[in-house]
C-alpha cells in the first residue's frame, strides 16, 4: 500500500498555521468548566492556569490587560468557568490554550463553599472574637470612608452624616469589585492607619448591594486580617441587610447598609443639644438649691455670732447687776447694825459697869461688823476684778492684740458684706493705728 498517494505535504510552519486556522475558526469563543489545579503569575503580570476535570487538563492564560476585568482573584482549588478564545502556540513547542477574557465561579454553591471554608479558617484564628473588637467613638472628630468615588454610596453617607451631625469626611477612593479590589481596600486601610496628622477616629468601608460574586472582594482573607489589625475602629457597610460578608464578621461594627453606617457613626445633633440643655437646667437647679441651703445655714450661723461690742455690753450688764447687789448687801448690813445699835442705846444704863459692858459689846459688834464688811468687800472686789479681766480679755483692744481687725464704714462697724459696695471707702482699725481702704471688687 502506497501511503504517499493523495496525502498533502505541509511544511512545519504551514501545518501549524493551518491547524491554528482550523481550531480558531471552528472554536471562536468557548466556555469551559473545571477546577483550577495550578496557578502561576509570570513576571510580566499574566496568569497561567491549569484547568482539570476527572480525566484531562487544559492550559489557559489571563493576559495583564485582561486581569482588570476579573471580578475576583482566582485561587487553586476553585471550580470555575473560563470564557475565552482557543489559541495555538508553536514557536518552541506545539500547544494550544484558552486565551481567557472572563472567569466565573461555577455556580453560587461553589462560591458559598469557598466563603465558608475561609470563615472556618479565620474563626479558628480568632478573628471573629468579640474581645478583639474595638469600641466606636461616640462623636468622632473626623471620619474616613473607603468606597468607590463614583457610586451613590459616598453621597448617601455624606448627606446622612450632614443631616445628623456635620463632621469632616476623608474619602479614600477604591474599586469595590474585581480582582484588584481587595488590594485597593487593604492599601486604603493601611493608608489611614499610617497617617501622621489629621487621622480619622473611625473608618467606614462601604459599597452597595450585589450578587455573591460581586461582593467577593469583601470575602478576601488578607482583607479580613487587615481589618482586624487596624488600630482605627472599622464599620463595615457592604451590600444590603441580607448580605453578610467576611469583613462584616471581622469589623468592629457591622451596619446593614451604608446609610445605616452613617447613622451609627454620629448621633443626631439636635438630640445632643436637647440632652445638654436638660442637663444644664438640672445642674442650674441643683446649684441654686445647694446655694439656698448653705446660704440659710450661713445666715443662721451669723445670727449666733456676737460682735465684741455685744460681748462687752453683756459683761457690763452683769457687772452692774453685781455692783447693785453688793451695794444692797452693804446697805442692809448697815441698816441691821444701826438698828441693833439703836436698840443697845435704848437699853443703855447710867452705871459705869453697864456702860463699859455695852461699850465692850459695841466694840465687839463693830469688829464683827467690820470684819464681815471687809470679807464681803474682798469677796465682791475679787469678783469685780475677775469681771474686769474678762471684759479686758474680750475688749476691742484685746481682740486687736490677737490679730483681729475692725472694719467700719462711716464710723459704724461692718459685720456683713451686704453693707459694702464697690468703690466704698472703709476704715480698718489695727492694734497700733487705723488705715483707710477703697473697695475695688467684691467676690
Amino acid at each position: 500500500m502506497n501511503l504517499n498517494l493523495n496525502i498533502p505535504e505541509y511544511g512545519v510552519t504551514q501545518f501549524n498555521k493551518a491547524l491554528k486556522n482550523l481550531i480558531e475558526d471552528h472554536f471562536s469563543y468557548v466556555r469551559i468548566k473545571g477546577e483550577i489545579s495550578e496557578l502561576r503569575v509570570a513576571t510580566k503580570g499574566q496568569i497561567y492556569i491549569t484547568l482539570k476535570d476527572k480525566t484531562s487538563i487544559l492550559s489557559a492564560v489571563v493576559w495583564e490587560q485582561k486581569k482588570r476585568a476579573l471580578t475576583f482573584e482566582p485561587e487553586t482549588g476553585m471550580e470555575v468557568i473560563l470564557t475565552g478564545r482557543v489559541t495555538t502556540w508553536s514557536k518552541f513547542k506545539t500547544t494550544y490554550q484558552i486565551d481567557v477574557e472572563k472567569i466565573e465561579i461555577a455556580g453560587e454553591g461553589a462560591l458559598l463553599k469557598i466563603i465558608e471554608e475561609r470563615k472556618k479558617r479565620l474563626k479558628k484564628k480568632g478573628y471573629f472574637e468579640e474581645s478583639n473588637k474595638k469600641s466606636i467613638p461616640y462623636l468622632p472628630s473626623r471620619i474616613g470612608v473607603i468606597t468607590s468615588p463614583t457610586g451613590s454610596v459616598i453621597y448617601d453617607i455624606i448627606n446622612r452624616i450632614s443631616d445628623r451631625f456635620k463632621t469632616p469626611i476623608d474619602l479614600w477612593p477604591v474599586s469595590v469589585q474585581g480582582a484588584d479590589a481587595p488590594k485597593n481596600i487593604i492599601e486604603a486601610i493601611m493608608g489611614f492607619n499610617n497617617l501622621l496628622k489629621i487621622k480619622p477616629d473611625v473608618i467606614i468601608i462601604a459599597r452597595g448591594g450585589g450578587s455573591t460574586e460581586d461582593l467577593m472582594a469583601f470575602n478576601d482573607e488578607k482583607l479580613a486580617e487587615c481589618v482586624s489589625m487596624s488600630k482605627i475602629p472599622i464599620i463595615s457597610a457592604v451590600g444590603h441587610e441580607t448580605d453578610t460578608t467576611i469583613i462584616d464578621l471581622v469589623s468592629d461594627l457591622r451596619a446593614s447598609t451604608p446609610t445605616a453606617a452613617a447613622e451609627l457613626v454620629v448621633p443626631v445633633k439636635s438630640e445632643l443639644i436637647s440632652i445638654i440643655k436638660n442637663l444644664n437646667q438640672r445642674m442650674t437647679f441643683g446649684i441654686e438649691n445647694i446655694y439656698k441651703e448653705h446660704s440659710a445655714k450661713v445666715k443662721n450661723l451669723i445670727s449666733l455670732i456676737k460682735t465684741p461690742q455685744q460681748i462687752i455690753d453683756s459683761f457690763k450688764e452683769q457687772l452692774s447687776f453685781i455692783d447693785l447687789g453688793l451695794k444692797r448687801i452693804i446697805k442692809n448690813s448697815i441698816k441691821i447694825a444701826s438698828r441693833d445699835l439703836m436698840a443697845l442705846f435704848g437699853k443703855l444704863k447710867i452705871p459705869n459697869d453697864l456702860i463699859k459692858l455695852k461699850k465692850s459689846n459695841i466694840d465687839n459688834f463693830n469688829k464683827v461688823l467690820d470684819a464681815s464688811i471687809k470679807r464681803e468687800f474682798i469677796k465682791n472686789r475679787e469678783k469685780y476684778i475677775n469681771f474686769l479681766r474678762l471684759i479686758e480679755t474680750n475688749s476691742i483692744h484685746s481682740n486687736l492684740k490677737k490679730g483681729y481687725s475692725i472694719l467700719s464704714k462711716n464710723k459704724k462697724i461692718i459685720n456683713n458684706s451686704k453693707y459694702i459696695n464697690e468703690n466704698d471707702n472703709l476704715s480698718v482699725r489695727l492694734i497700733d493705728k487705723s488705715i483707710e481702704i477703697k473697695v475695688k471688687k467684691i467676690n
